[in-house]
């Protein structure tokens, strides 16, 4: 089970998708995951939102996911040794 961070949400026209960089923090560790999905602009925020959650933690059971980024919390200083 993963707590989940939805940086913010944009839509880009050229694609017609809304996309995000999606956090998954795991124990010490987050991994942001970038996000894109094919909604209409007016979308609801409560459709979109947890559509952006599921298709991250899909890639990341799945290891679909080519580009993340893995943050150390413990190098980021936030949590004190």
């Amino acid at each position: 089970m993963y707590s989940t961070q939805v940086g913010p949400v944009v839509y880009n026209p050229a694609t017609r998708a809304f996309e995000a960089l999606v956090t998954l923090n795991e124990g010490l560790d987050g991994i942001r995951i970038p996000c894109s999905l094919r909604f209409p602009i007016d979308a609801p925020a409560s459709v979109v939102v947890p559509a952006l959650i599921r298709q991250a933690k899909e890639k990341r059971q799945s290891n679909r996911a080519p580009l993340v980024s893995r943050l150390s919390r413990l190098a980021e200083g936030s949590i004190a040794a």
